[in-house]
């Protein structure tokens, strides 16, 4: 039995995440007396063996674990892959029928970094989590871990949560089921957006320039392997891409969902047919369409002739990114007849937006991080230059503008 499995965005701070968890096991073991040899806990990147099948392996640690720990942060909530955890283990707690109430047994709510807001799925069950320390309350764990004078805090920070873990696991909710489908679980975090994309409506406070449009031009796996393409990049849907894997199996729409809340945008994902609605309601909300592009998918026909059609008409993407992954064979050894397709298939895209707004070669996640977050960041600009949003300070509450008065 595991004790607890720990849920979170990955991103820049992996590292912190990581000595977390290995403190809060060790803190575990040590309440519950059991040996160091004991895995008491499940993080995806430690625990899952070269080889094994990643989804698998979520899968059958939340049907095991007696906890389930959420890292709550911006990029928490954005992260469709974190919605799937979050919704196999409240379907396992939820199955279990202990009461009727909307609480999730076993789940410890862990403020990371503070979100902005919490999605409707989670406002109805989420609870505070009793802890004195104002700047945990108001920056989260991670800035505890970050600052060498909150070390006393720290400590009685994994103190608390290993006694609640501990006594949490002497009563779990019945075994989940190791037969679920990862791939085909819905997000706990999306559920209020189905249907949106389809209504052409979107609430008010995404009218000012805050949402980004990525609208994915990649094959499906049956597609790639018709083409002869390795078609372990891909999945059923084209947002299934994942141009970096297997060492890094996300999706790219993870990454990119990660550096849009970083940037204080909020995210959705399409694609190529979908482009013209996305395009449609960026104009009407003010905002940003951003074409993320596997070369590969020029040849299929069916998408080459859609990327022939974005290319020739103006103003259809704000930016554009082509990414050729370094650690992909079959993609570097074609990449001279992919960069010339690619010209053939979006030139006037490429000249139109110049090298600042289009990257042409990406071959990197870290890459892949940096030059969207610069994408974004000049897409934003522009936005404002051309007088469609305007600069407004960040939420929070400002003391009144002083006055100067003369003698």
């Amino acid at each position: 039995m595991l004790y607890f499995f720990l849920s979170y965005a990955r991103g820049p701070d992996d590292v912190f995440v990581r000595k977390f968890y290995n403190d809060l096991c060790n803190e575990v073991r040590a309440h519950a007396g059991v040996g160091h040899d004991v895995e008491v806990g499940f993080l995806d990147n430690h625990n899952i063996e070269p080889g094994q099948h990643w989804r698998q392996a979520l899968v059958d640690a939340i049907a095991d674990c007696s906890c389930f720990l959420a890292l709550y942060s911006p990029a928490y909530f954005l992260s469709r892959p974190c919605g799937k955890e979050w919704k196999l283990f409240e379907q396992r707690s939820h199955g279990s029928n202990y009461d009727e109430s909307p609480r999730i047994q076993g789940l410890i709510p862990i403020v990371w970094l503070p979100p902005r807001e919490l999605p409707p799925e989670v406002q109805a069950v989420h609870y505070d989590l009793d802890v004195a320390d104002e700047d945990y309350r108001r920056r989260g764990l991670r800035q505890l871990l970050r600052l060498q004078r909150n070390r006393d805090a720290y400590l009685e920070f994994l103190s608390n949560i290993a006694e609640r873990i501990v006594t949490a696991a002497r009563t779990p909710p019945p075994r989940g089921s190791v037969n679920q489908d990862f791939a085909q679980t819905e997000s706990a975090f999306h559920l209020s957006r189905l249907g949106l994309e389809d209504s052409g409506e979107l609430p008010a406070r995404f009218g000012t320039g805050q949402m980004i449009h990525f609208v994915v031009a990649a094959p499906t796996r049956a597609e790639a392997e018709a083409i002869e393409r390795d078609g372990s990049f891909y999945g059923a849907d084209p947002l299934e891409w994942s141009p970096f894997g297997p060492g890094q199996p996300q999706p790219l729409r993870e990454y990119a969902q990660k550096v849009a809340s970083d940037a204080g945008f909020e995210s959705m994902f399409t694609g190529l047919d979908r482009l013209a609605d996305r395009v449609k309601m960026a104009q009407q909300y003010n905002h940003i369409v951003v074409l993320l592009v596997d070369p590969w998918s020029a040849d299929v026909a069916a998408h080459r002739e859609r990327l022939l059609e974005i290319d020739h008409l103006r103003d259809h993407v704000s930016a554009m990114l082509v990414v050729m992954s370094a650690t992909d064979p079959q993609t570097q050894a074609n990449s001279p007849r992919l960069v010339e397709l690619m010209h053939d298939t979006l030139g006037n895209n490429e000249r139109r937006l110049g090298e600042v707004l289009s990257r042409r070669s990406v071959l990197t996640w870290p890459s892949f991080e940096a030059d969207l977050a610069a994408v974004l960041a000049e897409a934003r600009n522009r936005l404002v230059a051309d007088g469609r949003i305007s600069r407004r300070p960040p939420p929070g509450d400002y003391p009144p503008r002083p006055i100067l008065e003369g003698p």
